[in-house]
């Protein structure tokens, strides 16, 4: 059963009434006028004191008693056969509890990158753990490898995978999927190809018909997730079951993984705890092979085991960004409306070919796509999810066409972005974001004088109301204590204070007096916190497990008092009567003959809302040293919506991370792999460099409180959209600020003076 009703969605000055169908059991969204007294308001994060006072426990911090340590073998050769592993030695060593080897863990006796696992021991200390992986001893059958791009796409290059595995693999269209045996179904690809070439055919004579053609070729590097907190896990057996604290962002995935009877450690009852995470960024979703060593080390020993990989394993091992060679074309009609649209993209996730795709064809209305990506083994580490998996690296040159493809019809960046973007709220956020960052104020530009400025412009969308599946648990004590619970993790987004925002709102109580649990498996079932979903997928079931606990205790009231409950409520630590504060909160509590009120609700499904997506636009100002090559960015405008705002704090402070995280993309962060002894070359916070606080821009955030409709709460995640626009603002800008387009990240002072070389050298050819 669903009951429609009418609602008001919109931002600003705009609004339409919608018709929509509320889910059997839910309530209608938040609406503009209501009176909300914590919602909407900039709240302290509840785990703020424990963070900055050390009191908080990440899972380094954890100490079972007895605890030893792991450690893992890992190898030095980027591509290998595992012949034979001899491991007599270290477990002769005193202080040694447990060995295990990967082929037999996993039954892969392979090593197809340097940093992939052989064996793991776990010892009395870390200095005994360490001694006993040195005397491991492994016969390796080294075969060649490729560890860059180029390298492996090469006539002739060495095979990275095994047995029929093709260095280079065309990952879409989809139709290209092997049978079992990895047999290509020859129908299908003989009719993938013949639709290939009609649209190459439609496209090609749209581009004819064009006034403007660009052309370019890009280049992203790897980057990987670089969290402060490594991956990791302490585990701990009570014979059958095991306890894992676990440095997570899904730790119902966690559990699924080191419970299942198909999985390796096939405990019989799997508790994962998580209440603090130090950072992950999408690498963290899964135990890995790190987790899954750890929890067979702990069984083996009979003790709990910590093990934590170090800061080389964490930069080699523990997933990343991968690369991308993007090469587009762009067809531009007279009055600057997108024609047609030519992709061919390449990416290396690692040893497989999956998850390296870009999206270099979304948010603007493209005309007719034409567009191929491939997949690249190299001996490398493996891609994981991060922070807009695939958009920033796509948004990265989809961006810079968007620039040269104004330019050849004439107009302004800005003017030709919003001809062909009709997302309602981007609209509007174009004009504000040119006003904030000075657009129209003239510069030094063009690469005219030994210090220039320039400004560039890009946008970001991204699709994160939540999804069904999430149950919040909200307990009333007779002594007036409420808690607030759910299992999920909170990564740093601030999770548990939201949730417990929405709850403490439909109970007219202030924050302080809602107590919140999360983190643990033994509470109700949350989300992984990925592709921005968490706070879409809690707040809807806490608000409306506080609106059922609410609803039952208001209740109890109406009959102890012989009250109309339908002129009952409660707001501002009262309950109120026709809005008049009659009872406190406490003493209605006082009146429950049971000592507690527990209500467990469920998310419901979405709503059809005013958008499916949410939307972004920045703008960077840049200064370049000429001379030096040196880039500053000056300023960020980030203008985002993230769906009705519960906190607006805590969503500047996400746009604010991403931005961050987006500048040193721009700018500094790369793997470097040495081609010749195949391995990472910088796997450390040295040399891998990082955005610090020197290099910070001015970050001027501005947020739209949109009522979408598309749940009870109308929020939306904004973990990811931040980051996805912020490298190809900054490459735009240095691109006006010199007078040419650097088309490869990181931005190096080395790239900026190649460029303005080349921009010389055809300055000089033109004069002759």
């Amino acid at each position: 059963m669903t009951e429609e009703m009418k609602i008001k969605v919109g931002f600003g000055d705009t609004f339409r009434e919608l018709t929509v169908r509320i889910p059997d059991g839910d309530i209608p969204p938040y609406q503009p006028g209501d009176p909300l007294d914590l919602v909407g308001t900039s709240e302290i994060r509840l785990d703020a004191v424990a963070k900055v006072t050390g009191t908080a426990e990440f899972t380094y911090d954890r100490q079972p008693k007895g605890l030893i340590y792991g450690k893992i073998l890992r190898s030095p050769h980027a591509n290998a056969n595992i012949r034979s592993i001899d491991v007599s030695q270290a477990r002769a060593l005193e202080g040694v509890r447990a060995v295990l080897t990967t082929p037999d863990v996993f039954e892969d006796s392979t090593a197809r990158y340097a940093g992939a696992e052989i064996a793991a021991v776990a010892a009395d200390s870390e200095a005994i753990a360490d001694e006993a992986v040195r005397m491991i001893e492994v016969d390796y059958e080294v075969l060649p490898f490729c560890v860059t791009i180029d390298d492996s796409m090469a006539e002739g290059a060495p095979k990275v995978g095994r047995g029929n595995q093709e260095n280079v693999d065309r990952v879409s269209p989809r139709a290209r999927r092997r049978r079992r045996g990895g047999e290509i179904n020859a129908d299908a690809e003989a009719s993938m190809v013949a639709r290939m070439k009609e649209r190459e055919k439609t496209v090609d004579k749209l581009f004819a018909k064009s006034k403007g053609v660009v052309e370019g070729e890009f280049r992203t590097q790897v980057q990987t997730h670089a969290p402060l907190e490594t991956h990791g896990v302490v585990c701990d057996w009570d014979g059958k079951n095991l306890l894992c604290y676990g440095s997570s962002q899904a730790t119902f995935g966690f559990k699924r993984e080191l419970g299942s009877s198909r999985g390796p450690v096939g405990a019989k009852d799997v508790r994962v705890i998580c209440e603090y995470v130090g950072g992950g960024f999408g690498s963290k979703f899964s135990a890995g092979r790190e987790g899954v060593l750890g929890a067979m080390l702990a069984r083996e020993a009979g003790k709990p085991v910590r093990l934590m990989l170090d800061r080389k394993e964490e930069q080699t091992s523990a997933g990343n960004r991968p690369d991308s060679l993007q090469k587009l074309k762009m067809g531009v009609a007279a009055d600057g409306t997108i024609l047609a649209y030519r992709v061919r993209s390449w990416g290396t996730p690692g040893t497989g070919t999956g998850g390296a795709g870009a999206h270099n064809d979304g948010i603007y209305n493209l005309g007719e796509i034409d567009k191929v990506e491939y997949g690249v083994r190299t001996n490398c580490g493996g891609a994981r999810a991060h922070r807009a998996p695939g958009w920033p690296q796509g948004v990265f040159a989809l961006e810079q066409m968007m620039d040269m493809g104004a330019q050849s019809v004439g107009l302004d960046p800005i003017e030709f972005r919003k001809r062909n973007d009709d997302h309602p709220i981007r609209t509007a956020q174009y004009d504000i974001a040119r006003e904030k960052i000075g657009w129209d104020r003239p510069r030094v530009r063009g690469g005219a004088a030994t210090v220039c400025r320039g400004v560039g412009v890009a946008s970001n969308l991204w699709f994160s109301a939540g999804g069904r599946g999430t149950q919040v648990m909200v307990r009333v004590h007779k002594d007036g204590q409420v808690e607030v619970r759910n299992g999920a993790q909170d990564i740093g987004t601030g999770t548990r204070t939201v949730m417990g925002m929405v709850a403490a709102e439909e109970l007219g109580l202030p924050l302080a007096r809602v107590r919140t649990f999360i983190g643990d498996t033994r509470d109700p079932q949350g989300p992984g916190s990925g592709g921005s979903t968490t706070i879409g997928s809690i707040t809807p079931a806490a608000r409306l497990a506080g609106y059922v606990a609410k609803q039952r205790l208001l209740e109890v009231v109406a009959a102890r008092k012989n009250w109309p409950i339908d002129q009952l409520g409660l707001r501002r630590g009262h309950v109120t009567r026709s809005g008049d504060p009659v009872l406190s909160f406490d003493a209605a509590c006082q009146l429950m003959e049971e000592d507690v009120i527990e209500v467990l609700e469920s998310r419901k499904a979405n709503y059809a809302g005013f958008s499916d997506t949410n939307a972004g636009v920045q703008c960077a100002e840049v200064e370049v040293d000429t001379e030096t090559g040196e880039v500053r960015v000056i300023k960020v405008v980030a203008v985002a919506d993230a769906g009705k705002l519960i906190n607006p704090m805590l969503a500047e402070s996400q746009v604010r991370g991403g931005v961050s995280q987006g500048v040193g993309y721009a700018l500094l962060e790369r793997r470097i792999m040495d081609s010749q002894e195949g391995r990472m070359v910088n796997p450390n916070l040295e040399m891998y460099k990082l955005l610090g606080a020197v290099d910070c821009p001015e970050i001027e955030v501005v947020l739209f409180d949109v009522y979408n409709g598309k749940s009870n709460t109308s929020v939306m995640g904004l973990g990811e959209p931040p980051i996805v626009a912020t490298a190809a603002a900054v490459a735009n800008a240095v691109s006006d600020a010199i007078g040419v387009r650097i088309t490869e990240i990181p931005i190096t002072p080395r790239k900026v003076l190649e460029a303005l070389g080349r921009k010389g050298s055809d300055t000089g050819k033109k004069g002759e």
